[in-house]
């Protein structure tokens, strides 16, 4: 049965049209939906990861302003009045010691308001040299800092700051507070008026002073952990100082995919100097995938349309085409059998109403036809053939375009009218015979269909502005001179340019000569590539990569001396602008 379908298929001109039609359509679709998915995914990946990067560095920001304020708190401890306190030591007297301490953290409450500090100071320990704890608040029983790995570790920076934690301190966070957790700025007391050791000085923040800081950025899907993995921020609360286990396969500055519980993960992370902390932003496939699904299924949905009509017209198409030909089979059966008073009704000028034309002079003459006559006459119609074929090239290339521009007015599809009627246009300014040196109107019409065509093409990304006098639009220029400059513009300067890009073209008289600027708001040409290409203009280094430039200048200098000719001036991130000398005379 399959080998019946596949034999009556083949015997089908009509089948075989409706199966071309539909891979026409088809694969263009599948392609082009493709490359939309694949390239939707990019950008949208390449999106995320710069957001991600910017929020980062927002968070960094942020972050580093809030510890340079706790910081600058810490910074009380050098104040000559602390410094006192601490060289003379913690009195023995009950009282005495209660008055020391006063005036120790009223140094600190003065320091904190005088400096304008933005952190919320939850409390202040003093360690002292023999271990011994002085507090603010007494909260912490029956712990000493001293023989803590962080507080160790902090003492060996001889006065840095160390930033520690999280650590859960339940037993003086008020109830209400979303998180018992609290980070430590802790940092060495160096003497600056004595030899005596002073300790070091461990000041309390709860995470929720930085959750509530970082919560204002709206971050999304974002955890700050520390050099252990303890997540020290995140949206959700209640993962604030557990261990994150995924954390061991983030090192450094990543952006990469990654399986995270289970998920894949768009992962980008960076290291923050300022806390030791690393920033690890989540970004879920699926939500990376999203707009992509919506272009694929766009596509689909769209190609699906267009292949249910495709396949209606194709049908009736097909049918027109492949009914007279079925009718042209049915009496070329009767001829091979021997009847030659056969006639058709033509009833159309095309192809097929031509072959029914053909069938019929066949048949009245088929019998005056002899072998000898029939190969004279292949050979007069191969000679009139070759003879022809010499004289219809351009002009079926015009034809074809005019046929496929009248096709496009028909079919209401007016950006490839235009841009038919434009490449025609182009094609026969270009190679139409005649004078090689035209008006400057001539020429920037040229121009001007060239651009048209390439903002076709790009989605009006650039545009082109002329101001040029009308006096000098009858003033001579060398043929097809300009266009190859604006092709490099849009090429090398505008088209992988993020923003708009503009061309411009401005004209203006000396006493002997009319210049010419045409200017890009490219990136520009770095200067080594700049002096090479300026050097083969010169004739001084030759060179095949800038064939194009060397090729206007020597037809401006052959057509009108070395006195003339282009120069080229570029910077890079300001653009590039080429100027042409030309004589002062008006083409006649």
């Amino acid at each position: 049965m399959i080998r019946s379908i596949i034999a009556n298929f083949k015997s089908s001109l009509q089948n075989k049209l409706l199966f071309s039609y539909s891979l026409v359509i088809v694969i263009p679709l599948v392609f082009l939906g493709s490359i939309l998915y694949v390239s939707a995914i990019s950008i949208t990946k390449t999106q995320t990861q710069e957001n991600r990067l910017l929020e980062m560095k927002l968070l960094s920001e942020q972050l580093q302003e809030y510890f340079n304020s706790l910081e600058l708190y810490s910074r009380a401890i050098y104040t000559g009045e602390i410094q006192g306190l601490l060289n003379s030591g913690l009195p023995d007297d009950i009282i005495d010691q209660t008055r020391w301490k006063s005036s120790l953290f009223q140094q600190f409450s003065e320091w904190y308001g005088y400096m304008g500090i933005r952190g919320d100071i939850h409390n202040v320990t003093i360690v002292t040299s023999d271990g011994a704890m002085i507090q603010r608040d007494p909260l912490y029983v029956e712990e000493n800092f001293s023989d803590e790995i962080w507080y160790q570790q902090a003492l060996k920076l001889k006065g840095e700051v160390y930033v520690a934690g999280p650590f859960e301190r339940t037993y003086f966070i008020p109830p209400s507070t979303a998180s018992p957790y609290v980070f430590s700025l802790v940092r060495k007391i160096n003497n600056t008026t004595g030899r005596a050791d002073l300790g070091g000085i461990v000041i309390d923040v709860s995470v929720m002073d930085i959750y509530r800081l970082l919560n204002e950025l709206n971050l999304k899907d974002m955890i700050i952990l520390n050099a252990d993995n303890q997540i020290v921020y995140s949206s959700a609360i209640d993962k604030i100082g557990q261990q994150w286990m995924d954390g061991e396969k983030i090192k450094g500055n990543t952006s990469a995919w990654m399986d995270i519980n289970n998920q894949r993960m768009f992962v980008s992370s960076t290291y923050s100097d300022a806390t030791g902390w690393r920033f690890v932003s989540l970004d879920p496939l699926s939500s990376i995938q999203s707009n992509s699904n919506k272009y694929r299924n766009i596509t689909i949905g769209i190609g699906f349309i267009a292949l249910i009509i495709a396949m209606i017209i194709s049908t009736f198409v097909s049918r027109r085409i492949t009914k007279p030909l079925r009718t042209l089979q049915q009496k070329m059966k009767k001829v091979q059998s021997g009847d030659f008073n056969i006639q058709l009704d033509v009833q159309s000028t095309d192809e097929v109403g031509q072959l029914t034309q053909s069938f019929n002079r066949m048949t009245e003459e088929i019998h005056t036809l002899v072998n000898h006559v029939y190969k004279s006459e292949i050979i007069q119609k191969e000679a009139q053939l070759k003879a022809l074929h010499s004289q219809i090239n351009p002009h079926f290339l015009y034809n074809t375009l005019d046929s496929i521009n009248a096709i496009a007015v028909i079919e209401d599809v007016p950006v490839l009218a235009r841009m038919t009627k434009m490449l025609s246009d182009m094609f026969r300014y270009s190679i139409s015979t005649g004078e090689q040196i035209v008006p400057l109107e001539e020429e920037l019409k040229q121009v001007v269909r060239y651009v048209e065509i390439q903002q076709i093409r790009y989605d009006n990304k650039f545009s082109l502005i002329v101001n040029i006098p009308d006096y000098l639009l009858s003033y001579p220029i060398p043929k097809l001179t300009l266009q190859p400059i604006v092709e490099n513009a849009i090429y090398h300067g505008l088209e992988m340019l993020p923003g708009e890009g503009h061309i411009t073209i401005n004209g203006y008289e000396t006493a002997t000569q009319m210049i010419l600027k045409v200017s890009d708001n490219g990136p520009g040409i770095p200067e080594p590539v700049l002096l090479n290409i300026q050097s083969n203009l010169q004739g001084k280094a030759p060179n095949v990569d800038h064939i194009g430039l060397a090729n206007v200048q020597e037809r401006i200098e052959l057509h009108f001396g070395s006195d003339y000719g282009i120069k080229l001036e570029s910077k890079l991130g300001e653009g590039t602008t080429v100027t042409y000398i030309l004589p002062k005379t008006k083409n006649n």
